[in-house]
């Protein structure tokens, strides 16, 4: 088999940022947590006016032209169109496309499709959204939330809660459980809740739920409290009670009550239970465009990105994936150069640069005085010889050259 020469370049916008060009059609942000996938523009335009995603074969092409410059060292890739708002051809905010389950006890079957998208055995989600806002502000949580749920219990919208309670509303819709009144108006099957969702709560301003969390792998059991789920809610009955839409009322026939041992006498015990669960996730995001992102753009995409995997509170009204976790879980996006298959030729993108930087294990050879930096900021120019593998920045009089180190 022959091995795959891959080329990098390094491309300057005009703030200074560099972003590592991998092939014709694709890039690594100056942040190196994104990628970009230049698309032409028949084949972007078709995609967003034919809803490409939906297709059986185009994300497949995309995701094996991933795979021939990328390792097989991710569990989801989420494909981004770089466009400002939600494109009018496309109905949906979001979309996730189940590729792989190894999980007992969550109402799905165990299965793989890896290797039909070009993933030997690591990869169990694609996912999509249409547009770039869609990162902070959603449904980047519901679709994450989506590997997991809901496949457990039957209710009155597919894949989602639908009309089901929880210890507070869900990414997947439903209603908080400690707001449900019954028999309202004297009328044995009416009931109303607060305000809800019956598919979503607001995009990422809700964390996930108990039992959106158990199904993760994020929670025992132990901690998932009683909830009632109405799979059958006749839509003419589904209603604001009154003109102030603080609550909802709906007619159900069908209440079903879910506890702790009821949960586990249906779906069986989960496999891997809490304690061996996975909980850190690799992740690519990959901006599909029709030119190579400007600088503007790469700041904004790696900054959207950044606020959704970081593992901290941002103070915002908005959740991250840490923080609507508990600070249980985490989505690693960093390091992407590292993931390439055969990074081996660097240059600049500026010729009139008359330095000569050649690459070599764990050294850097500069025909100049030099000062080597990690991309943390940190002088290691010492260290030039027994240099770890990864990118740095080579400062000469002339100009600073970020360079890959194997």
């Amino acid at each position: 088999m022959k091995k795959l020469l891959t080329s990098i370049l390094i491309c300057m916008s005009a703030t200074g940022a560099y972003a590592l060009r991998v092939s014709d059609s694709i890039y690594i942000g100056p942040s190196n947590n994104v990628a970009n996938l230049v698309m032409s523009t028949e084949d972007y335009d078709n995609w967003i006016q034919n809803d490409g995603f939906r297709t059986s074969t185009q994300p497949v092409t995309i995701t094996k032209k991933l795979y021939q410059y990328f390792k097989d060292d991710f569990d989801v890739i989420m494909l981004i169109t770089n466009e400002a708002k939600k494109p009018q051809t496309i109905s949906y905010y979001g979309v996730n496309r189940p590729i792989a389950n190894s999980v007992e006890g969550i109402g799905m079957s165990i299965y793989s499709n890896a290797s039909y998208y070009g993933s030997a055995e690591k990869l169990f989600s694609l996912m999509y959204l249409p547009y770039m806002d869609a990162i902070k502000y959603g449904p980047t949580l519901h679709e994450f939330c989506h590997c997991w749920a809901n496949y457990a219990i039957p209710t009155a919208v597919d894949g989602h809660w639908g009309i089901c309670g929880g210890n507070t509303r869900g990414q997947l819709g439903g209603f908080k459980q400690s707001t449900l009144l019954t028999n309202v108006d004297g009328i044995a099957n009416k009931y109303s809740a607060e305000t809800f969702g019956t598919n979503a709560n607001g995009g990422n301003g809700v964390p996930y739920n108990e039992f959106e969390l158990y199904l993760m792998g994020m929670l025992p059991i132990e901690s998932v409290q009683e909830f009632d789920a109405f799979p059958v809610v006749p839509s003419e009955t589904f209603q604001y009670c009154d003109e102030s839409k603080q609550r909802i009322c709906f007619y159900a026939d069908t209440r079903n009550h879910y506890t702790q041992a009821s949960l586990i006498n249906l779906l069986g015990q989960r496999v891997p239970n809490y304690t061996d669960s996975q909980k850190q996730f690799k992740a690519l995001f990959v901006i599909l465009s029709k030119e190579p992102l400007t600088s503007l753009e790469w700041t904004a995409c790696e900054s959207a990105i950044g606020w959704f995997c970081q593992t901290s509170d941002d103070g915002s009204s908005l959740y991250n994936f840490w923080e609507a976790t508990g600070g249980v879980g985490s989505i690693d996006p960093s390091d992407l150069s590292s993931s390439l298959k055969n990074p081996t030729q660097i240059q600049t993108v500026d010729s009139d640069m008359q330095i000569d930087i050649h690459i070599m294990p764990s050294t850097i050879i500069c025909s100049e005085p030099f000062h080597v930096f990690n991309m943390s900021g940190q002088d290691v120019t010492e260290q030039n010889g027994s240099l770890p593998y990864g990118i740095y920045i080579v400062h000469t009089t002339n100009g600073s050259h970020k360079v890959y180190v194997k």
